[in-house]
């Protein structure tokens, strides 16, 4: 048996239970909802409240791993947020002593995530002629601390607040590595730092991530079921024209609109 409920990761309080014999459940309706691979969802304790994140490892295969690894070694249980700025994002994961790692266009959807990608025009002209596509960084995305050089992200990431999306954004900037299906309330409520100091604070005075996991390392029976909103089926298909009805064409309409919806089902206690 398991208990269900229906999320919009936009708020703990937009859960509803979905409960009687009209609507089987989300694993008899695949033609609209995917299930989320245990080894690719991880499951954050932050101020005794539990944050879901869908990784994608096809976004980001290396950040990923090394997500993963430090998760399993247990190196970012207790780790402070050190920077957190109130109407951005939280900051944390800094075990750079540990790992001494490796060194607006077209407007869509993929797999639950805002995308945006170059217009048909500049990818023709590109060599290969592919066109690049890179996540927006809407609320709830989880993306790689770097200092300037783009290449120096190593194990800090950050847990977007609210959106910093379009040309003074973060798009195609920083490496998104997955978005938070639960507990975006609970990212916001990370105590932020003082304006003057640009949110950082010391260790001391900030909230911890008290505990990461990879659910597929959780026992069968303290497993969630984890599903989300297929973007390439029909309902969400309904949704996307009534937001393009509605004028919603641009990076910063997108990131407003509610985020795709999941489900998590978890075992009878």
């Amino acid at each position: 048996m398991f208990g269900r409920a229906l999320l919009n990761a936009a708020a703990a309080a937009a859960s509803v239970v979905v409960a009687g014999s009209a609507w089987a459940g989300p694993a008899d309706d695949p033609a609209n909802w995917r299930k989320v691979d245990p080894e690719n969802l991880l499951m954050l304790t932050i101020k005794r409240q539990e944050v879901l994140i869908e990784l994608r490892p096809d976004f980001a295969p290396v950040h990923v791993a090394q997500v993963k690894k430090i998760t399993r070694d247990t190196n970012y249980d207790n780790l402070p947020f050190h920077r957190v700025i109130d109407d951005f994002m939280a900051q944390g994961g800094e075990t750079y002593a540990v790992y001494q790692v490796y060194p607006r266009d077209r407007l869509g959807w993929f797999e639950g995530f805002a995308v945006q990608g170059q217009p048909d025009e500049i990818a023709a002209i590109s060599e290969p002629p592919v066109a690049k596509t890179w996540a927006l960084h809407c609320s709830g995305i989880a993306s790689m601390a770097r200092t300037d050089d783009p290449d120096s992200g190593d194990t800090q990431f950050f847990l977007m607040r609210h959106p910093r999306v379009g040309p003074e954004g973060l798009d195609a900037k920083y490496t998104v590595w997955g978005r938070a299906l639960t507990g975006l309330d609970v990212i916001r409520s990370i105590k932020a730092g003082p304006d003057e100091t640009d949110g950082r604070m010391p260790p001391a005075q900030a909230d911890k991530l008290n505990k990461a996991v990879v659910v597929a390392d959780l026992p069968e029976n303290k497993r969630p079921t984890v599903y989300v909103r297929r973007n390439d089926g029909p309902e969400f298909a309904s949704q996307l024209a009534a937001a393009v009805a509605a004028g919603a064409t641009d990076p910063g309409q997108a990131c407003g609109l509610p985020p795709v919806e999941a489900i998590v089902e978890r075992p009878a206690q």
